[in-house]
């Protein structure tokens, strides 16, 4: 009799360490992925694994782009040879917002002085001609 409670224990143990395995795998590995495109046709070609937003302008060069696709967060940054302004001034509920994820090239501080949003993403240009962009 408790040889059969001890089956049924182990097997349901199983059942819950299944059930819950993606959990644990995203614990352990996070969905987290990145990508770098050397042109916005790339980023947009067949072979593109991370979308990038539809405002990126056309002549966008060295997109990098990190993103979680469980959540949507998301880090990018790119150059652009001749920069023009991109989305309008965040509201100030938006104004505070810090990328959730980070990586090697991403800054340690940024400048949110001229910080604009264009679809949920918020923009800071700086460096000459690049732009960082986070999606919370």
């Amino acid at each position: 009799m408790k040889r059969r409670a001890l089956l049924a224990g182990l097997a349901a143990a199983g059942l819950v360490a299944t059930l819950s395995g993606c959990t644990l795998a995203n614990a352990i590995t996070p969905p987290v992925e990145s990508q770098l495109y050397p042109t916005t046709a790339d980023a947009t070609g067949p072979d593109a694994t991370i979308a990038i937003p539809s405002w990126v302008p056309d002549d966008a060069s060295m997109i990098r782009i990190k993103e979680n696709s469980q959540t949507g967060e998301a880090i990018m940054q790119f150059g652009d040879p001749a920069p023009e302004p991109i989305g309008t001034p965040c509201d100030a509920s938006q104004a505070d917002s810090t990328p959730a994820l980070d990586d090697t090239w991403w800054p340690q501080s940024l400048d949110t002085s001229a910080l604009t949003c264009q679809d949920g993403w918020h923009i800071s240009f700086m460096y000459g001609s690049q732009y960082f962009a986070w999606k919370p």
